[in-house]
């Protein structure tokens, strides 16, 4: 396992969530509605996450020929939203929203997933694991998707800022 790589893979893959933060915003269409949040909801954030890191993979795919890249962007981003979720839940249920943490505790979950894919060490090209990566993520984005357009009632899904659920144009 190489933490330098891992520290500068965080990095970049922070960066990536900080510009599809945005998308949405400055590009309000359906295209971004798939890739970036919506909204200020928790979900929503979860999509950009998952977004960032396979942006990151196909991008690490490109320079580094990386194998087993579709698989590695789908485990980068499950991962890293699973751990971000265990810290950050109980925390925000807890003390309420605040970036400096909420932005900590994204950094250190995407190192931690990191450190996770390193260590699977998947060198050769497993096209199998591939064609599943690949299943696995258009699976979770038609889910990110539909729930954009069609959100539960719960408050995982729940902007507190503007006290909507979903895409604004669904709550008018």
């Amino acid at each position: 396992m190489n933490l330098k790589r891992a520290i500068k893979n965080t990095i970049i893959i922070f960066l990536l969530c900080s510009l599809l933060h945005f998308g949405y915003d400055i590009f309000p269409n359906f295209i971004t509605s798939i890739f970036c949040p919506v909204n200020e909801s928790i979900w929503e954030h979860l999509k950009m996450i998952f977004s960032a890191s396979l942006i990151f993979s196909i991008l690490e795919k490109l320079i580094n020929n990386e194998s087993c890249f579709f698989i590695k962007g789908y485990l980068r981003g499950m991962f890293t939203i699973i751990i971000l979720l265990i810290f950050y839940l109980p925390i925000y249920y807890s003390l309420g929203e605040i970036l400096i943490l909420t932005m900590l505790i994204l950094l250190i979950s995407i190192l931690i997933s990191e450190i996770i894919v390193q260590k699977l060490s998947l060198e050769k090209n497993y096209k199998t694991l591939d064609i599943i990566g690949i299943i696995l993520i258009l699976l979770n984005f038609i889910l990110f998707t539909y729930l954009s357009y069609n959100p539960l009632k719960i408050d995982l899904f729940y902007d507190h800022r503007s006290k909507k659920y979903g895409i604004d144009t669904l709550n008018q």
